[in-house]
């Protein structure tokens, strides 16, 4: 029972030792303000939900709202970076998430209408070398996806494009 037991730790770290990993960062843009919209967490939970139901080890920072500060943004995310690298993380994914609050009727609501785009940028922990980067645009809202449901939609859609280029880059997670 005891080499069993031996032999399934060992092929269970093993698998850890060679599994892929990332540590998340979403920065909230253009919403005028310090509050952490309830968007930008469902987009997180989304995406580390995707991930992590494929066997992939995810972690996150605190959402980061952006007030247009580039030095500050930087900052901030540099310290995101040094943590992903403590942690072990192979990449560290940066989620720029652009709001369009202008005609919003309800700015702080889980609503796809209040998201402009998404960009993305993955970087090599170990190399800094930069796999991916892209811009993800929702579907026009309507009254069917301007909701938390739309706004989950939108977060796996970018999860899976992020995960097929990184196939396509033989970065796969």
């Amino acid at each position: 029972m005891k080499k069993n037991f031996l032999a399934f730790f060992l092929l269970g770290m093993s698998a850890l030792l060679n599994a892929k990993s990332f540590s998340l960062q979403i920065v909230q843009r253009n919403t005028g303000g310090e509050t952490i919209f309830d968007t930008s967490y469902v987009v997180e939970q989304a995406i580390m939900d995707y991930f992590f139901d494929r066997g992939t080890i995810v972690s996150n920072n605190s959402v980061i709202v952006s007030d247009n500060d580039a030095a500050k943004e930087k900052t901030r995310l540099h310290r995101s970076f040094v943590e992903a690298q403590e942690g072990s993380m192979n990449l560290f994914i940066k989620l720029f998430l652009n709001y369009a609050l202008e005609d919003s009727t309800n700015p702080s609501a889980v609503l796809l209408s209040n998201i402009r785009d998404a960009e993305v940028e993955i970087v090599s922990v170990s190399d800094l070398n930069v796999l991916l980067e892209e811009k993800f645009v929702p579907e026009k809202a309507n009254s069917f996806n301007d909701n938390r449901g739309g706004v989950e939609s939108f977060a796996t859609d970018i999860a899976v494009k992020i995960q097929a280029s990184l196939a396509k880059k033989d970065g796969a997670l």
